[in-house]
């Protein structure tokens, strides 16, 4: 068990860490500090520092240890299962962060504003990620889902989450987007047969595909239009709506 010194001076590092994160920014501290100030909300008594390096040593970025699955966070000493699912879930609230920030209602006219919300959800993912947007026939967003790649179909999303997606919501247009981390946005083979596998599902439905949209390290791809709509560096261009 600490004693008490030691326990003061981990609150004294933790405070000093604290304001050195607020005077500097959080994006100008060291890899080492920025992680060991994130496990400061996942531990809240003790000295993080030596699991900093450990899960750093392992995963080799925040991103990475943030995109970690359970299993492989708690084959790191001082991880168990509830500090696992902490971490686990903080790539989560990022996401709840991202769709509050744009709490106005989200219309497709403003592409500008929901290429912003791809950017954020998708182009600093360190692993494979799929979201199901639906709109009603105004254009509105009124719906979002997030799928983990590893979950769906190599072709794309599962035909029972598809389904269960449009029974939920009753969209009246939806776009698919996914990402290529540290790839360009340009489509594959597979992200082209991914959109003729969710047209021909889509066609029982009363639910029409605007577009899949792919974010990589270049831009962000349209695989209706076969062209960047959002090179980056480059202005925007515009979904052509039905």
């Amino acid at each position: 068990m600490e004693n008490k010194s030691q326990k003061c001076v981990h609150e004294g590092h933790r405070e000093r860490l604290t304001e050195l994160a607020l005077s500097a920014g959080i994006e100008n501290l060291s890899n080492i500090q920025a992680v060991e100030f994130f496990l400061t909300y996942i531990f809240p008594r003790g000295d993080v520092n030596p699991l900093a390096h450990k899960l750093l040593d392992k995963f080799g970025s925040f991103s990475n240890i943030v995109d970690a699955e359970i299993a492989d966070l708690c084959t790191v000493s001082g991880i168990n299962v509830r500090s696992a699912k902490k971490i686990k879930l903080f790539g989560k609230m990022i996401d709840l962060y991202s769709f509050s920030k744009f709490n106005r209602k989200i219309n497709l006219k403003n592409m500008k504003e929901f290429l912003n919300i791809l950017e954020a959800l998708l182009k600093v993912k360190s692993t494979e990620n799929l979201f199901l947007f639906g709109f009603d026939h105004s254009f509105n967003l009124i719906q979002q889902r997030k799928y983990e790649m590893k979950r769906v179909r190599e072709v794309g999303i599962s035909p029972l989450e598809l389904y269960a997606f449009i029974s939920s919501t009753n969209p009246a247009y939806l776009i698919v987007a996914h990402n290529h981390p540290g790839g360009t946005a340009l489509a594959s083979p597979d992200d082209h047969q991914a959109v003729k596998f969710i047209e021909d599902i889509l066609k029982h439905l009363e639910c029409k595909l605007i577009d899949s949209l792919i974010v990589g390290i270049d831009g962000i791809y349209s695989e209706k239009q076969a062209s960047f709509i959002r090179p980056y560096s480059q202005t925007d261009k515009i979904i052509a709506l039905p």
